[in-house]
């Protein structure tokens, strides 16, 4: 097992900072500071922070004053219909073209969900079109990873298991939510151990009896079993902590403490 680095997500950055009515992008500067206080490497954000050269340029400078890595950028986009998945591609291989020039190795993709299971012709259609945007991401030297959420892995994680199977393994690699397949009802470590050479990135995050926790820590997925399973399957990628917050959930500190005992935790499981 390699882990390259932990990094935290930014979506509950947006969650905090968009209730106290603040923007995440404009207060970037101070939002890296904590995460780099907190003792973290690397942060994933949205693939529209590269929107052009000026902005991409200038994250570029934020993170090299924090000393933070990209594990990679995150994006969505429609593939399973053919017209708004060429618009997909164009789109984002626009972005990905700024962010490889400052250095972000991956582009982390959900494809949109629909409200309901897409159809086979559907999955086929978008296993072709992650495919291409695969090859064309490995054309300028990125990677290219597939996230999930609950629609993927419910039915047996129907459309994970397609995804997989009408793609490349050379060009299409998972980032694997381990509390949204929890939460689908698929233990993460069994698709780990399916699937042990398309896991190139891990989101992770805990709960308690089901509820998301204001930190990352002990709970009702067990991370010392899903370090054995990264040791067995020579796990080599990030953790990304990615915190979430709902209606449920008790929030009792502030996030730049709570982002501070998640990263306590992944060094007292992981050792790193």
């Amino acid at each position: 097992m390699k882990i390259q680095g932990v990094a935290t997500q930014m979506f509950v950055w947006g969650q905090v900072y968009g209730k106290a009515g603040k923007s995440v992008d404009e207060n970037l500067n101070e939002i890296f500071g904590y995460i780099s206080q907190a003792g973290y490497d690397g942060v994933e954000g949205g693939l529209s922070w590269t929107s052009d050269q000026k902005h991409a340029n200038q994250l570029r400078q934020l993170l090299d004053k924090y000393s933070l890595r990209l594990p990679s950028l995150y994006h969505g986009g429609v593939y399973h219909q053919k017209d708004e998945a060429e618009k997909t591609i164009e789109d984002t291989m626009r972005l990905a073209q700024f962010a490889s020039k400052i250095g972000c190795p991956a582009v982390n993709v959900n494809p949109a969900a629909i409200g309901r299971e897409k159809t086979d012709d559907e999955l086929k259609v978008q296993g072709e079109y992650l495919n291409r945007m695969g090859a064309a991401l490995k054309e300028i030297g990125m990677s290219f990873y597939i996230h999930n959420h609950t629609p993927e892995i419910i039915n047996n994680a129907r459309e994970l298991r397609a995804d997989c199977e009408y793609t490349d393994p050379q060009l299409v690699g998972l980032c694997l939510d381990t509390h949204w397949s929890y939460r689908a009802g698929i233990d993460p470590l069994s698709l780990m151990k399916e699937y042990p050479n398309r896991i190139k990135s891990l989101h992770i995050r805990n709960s308690k009896d089901g509820v998301w926790m204001e930190s990352f820590g002990e709970g009702d997925i067990d991370h010392v079993a899903m370090k054995q399973v990264l040791q067995d399957i020579g796990y080599n990628g990030w953790l990304i902590v990615e915190l979430a917050y709902e209606q449920a959930t008790k929030l009792t500190r502030s996030l730049p403490e709570n982002s501070k005992l998640g990263r306590e935790y992944v060094k007292k499981i992981f050792g790193v």
